[in-house]
Formats: C-alpha cells, sequence, structure tokens
C-alpha cells in the first residue's frame, strides 16, 4: 500500500514538472565550460549544470521546495531531458514550419517583446514615491480616507412580539445578554452572543440600523420589528467617523501615485512613437463587416 502510494505521489510529481517544464523551459546552450559540467546530452544537445539550476529556479516555490531533494532533482532531469527530446522530435518532423505553430510562435514573440519593451521603457523609469509626496496627498485628498462611523453590537433575534418583550423583561432584570442570545436567538450569530462584529449603517436593513446607530454604549433597545422578526440589539463599542490614519492607507496611496506615474509615462512615451510612425485605422471596415 506505501509503495502504492509513493508511486502515486511521484507520479504527480512527473506530471506536474512536466506541465512546468513545457512553459517554462527556455532554448539551452549547447557549449559547457569545464567549471560547469554537462549533466545531460539529448543528441547533439547538451544541458549544463547551471542551464539546470536555472531551470530548477524556474520552478513555483512550493515544488522548488520539493526539489531541494535530490531524488527529486534526478527525476527533475530526466523530465528536462524529456522534455528537449519531446522539442526535437517536433522540429524533426517541422512542426516549427506548420502555420498554425508559426502563429502561436508569432504571437508569443510579440508577447515577450512587448513585455521586454515596456520593462525597459515604462517600470525602469518609474521612480517610487517619497514619504513625502505620500503625506502631501493624503493631506491633500483626505476625503477618499473617510471612515463611515460604525457600532459593534449583539442582538436576539426572535419569531414573535410576545417572545421578545419576555425576553426584553429578562434583560431589564439583569439577565446576560450574551447567554440569552446562544439560548433564544434564531440568527445564527446566536453561536457568538448574538456577536455581530463592527458594521456600517449601510450593511443592515433600515429599522435595525436606525436603532443600532441611536443607542449609546452599553444601551439595549426595545424589541424592534424588521422583516426578519424582532430583534433585540445591544451596542458594545461605537466607532465615531473619521479618516483613516496614514500608516494604514500609506500603500495604498503609494501604490495610487505608482499607477498614475506609470500611465503617465506610457501614455507619453506612446504619443512620442506616434509622431514617429504612420497610424491608418480604418473602422469603416469593421462596420461594413
Amino acid at each position: 500500500m506505501k509503495n502504492h502510494l509513493r508511486n502515486q505521489a511521484n507520479l504527480s510529481l512527473f506530471i506536474v514538472f512536466f506541465l512546468v517544464l513545457t512553459i517554462t523551459i527556455g532554448s539551452l546552450s549547447v557549449t559547457a565550460a569545464a567549471s560547469d559540467p554537462v549533466v545531460a546530452e539529448i543528441g547533439s544537445e547538451k544541458i549544463t549544470l547551471s542551464q539546470f539550476q536555472a531551470e530548477l529556479e524556474k520552478l513555483p516555490p512550493n515544488l522548488r521546495q520539493m526539489a531541494s531533494d535530490k531524488k527529486m532533482q534526478k527525476e527533475f532531469l530526466d523530465q528536462l531531458a524529456t522534455s528537449r527530446l519531446l522539442y526535437q522530435e517536433g522540429i524533426k518532423q517541422g512542426l516549427k514550419k506548420d502555420s498554425a505553430v508559426k502563429s502561436q510562435i508569432d504571437e508569443a514573440t510579440r508577447k515577450i517583446v512587448l513585455g521586454a519593451l515596456l520593462q525597459r521603457e515604462i517600470e525602469n523609469r518609474i521612480k517610487a514615491p517619497s514619504p513625502e509626496e505620500v503625506d502631501q496627498y493624503y493631506q491633500t485628498h483626505t476625503n477618499e480616507f473617510q471612515q463611515e462611523k460604525q457600532v459593534k453590537a449583539r442582538h436576539i433575534l426572535l419569531k414573535d412580539e410576545a417572545e421578545a418583550k419576555k425576553i426584553a423583561a429578562e434583560l431589564q432584570k439583569g439577565a446576560d445578554f450574551a447567554a440569552l442570545a446562544r439560548d433564544n436567538s434564531s440568527c445564527p450569530s446566536a453561536a457568538q452572543g448574538g456577536d455581530l462584529g463592527f458594521f456600517t449603517r449601510n450593511r443592515m436593513v433600515k429599522e435595525f440600523a436606525d436603532a443600532a446607530f441611536a443607542l449609546k454604549k452599553g444601551e439595549v433597545s426595545a424589541p424592534i420589528k424588521t422583516k426578519f422578526g424582532y430583534h433585540i440589539i445591544k451596542v458594545e463599542e461605537i466607532k465615531e467617523a473619521n479618516a483613516k490614519p496614514l500608516e494604514e492607507v500609506r500603500t495604498t496611496i503609494e501604490n495610487k501615485l505608482t499607477q498614475e506615474r506609470k500611465n503617465q509615462i506610457f501614455k507619453d512615451y506612446v504619443e512620442g512613437l506616434k509622431k514617429k510612425f504612420k497610424i491608418v485605422l480604418h473602422p469603416d471596415v469593421i462596420e461594413t463587416n
């Protein structure tokens, strides 16, 4: 049984490695220096130790961790060689000249070149916003970081008014709210003693929200009727509306400023290219076909 499970694990790893290889592997050089020994030979093609290690680095982190095992590395090398063998066979069969394959190669080439160009001309030109720039943005855009008033409350949901009045009377006599919620509430929150956590006004139905936001900390409402039944609400904490602190939104601001710079650099770069190259569009062809 253990051998069967081990074989299944190896087969799964084989499949994952092979899929990764078919996606990540690039062309490998056929030359090898004395300090970079050959670890595999597939026909006239050679794979050196440094190339093998580079392919290991392309694996996702979880697979890379598994592949640190020497036995797994040997299996990975076998799959690496197998993928190159299959590639060579595909070339031998002339698939690189097949029109569908050529189209896919051209599309992949366009994407790779485009990515490299954007990295060189756009990404490499972007400077991270300074702390002073982030501070200034925060001070001049406080309306973007406003936090609505929130209350933290518990509630007990009951089916009819008579039952709700009975529970309300017990609370007035000092009964424990959370305990009554656990024993009587029909809301799923009963398991947590009726705890609803913090919420804003717009998260609740109007009747419930009006009652909850009218209460002071520690106060308990009279039974409130909604389409769900009768609620008894206890407010435990209140967070007044205010602006979120800078440190809480600093990363958001940094990302926003960086994206704005990226957009502007891209726009300027494309406009510059359009002045050098003639672009003619024919939208009428689309409309008539």
